[in-house]
């Protein structure tokens, strides 16, 4: 199993996750061949999100753990989904 650890601050309600990796020469976009999932860290309430690779489909994923402020529900990741590992 190959997980990658993000530590993220949540902003406005969601974590936004950087779903890449980056050194000063190049920008690698984490792939299903690279990571089994990402393991992430909110630094604010002390909880783990476990995202699977095959749920990236850019190199960001945000996970809402507040609902949004325009009332969307579509389309949402909600953290809440993500607590267990799968």
């Amino acid at each position: 199993m190959r997980i990658q650890v993000k530590y993220v601050t949540p902003r406005n309600g969601a974590l936004d996750i950087n779903c890449r990796s980056s050194n000063n020469w190049s920008v690698d976009k984490y792939t299903t061949k690279q990571i089994d999932t990402i393991a992430v860290y909110d630094s604010k309430n002390c909880n783990i999100y476990f995202v699977p690779s095959a749920r990236l489909n850019s190199s960001r994923i945000k996970l809402r753990i507040k609902a949004a402020k325009n009332k969307q529900r579509s389309k949402i990741n909600k953290a809440d989904d993500f607590l267990f590992f799968k």
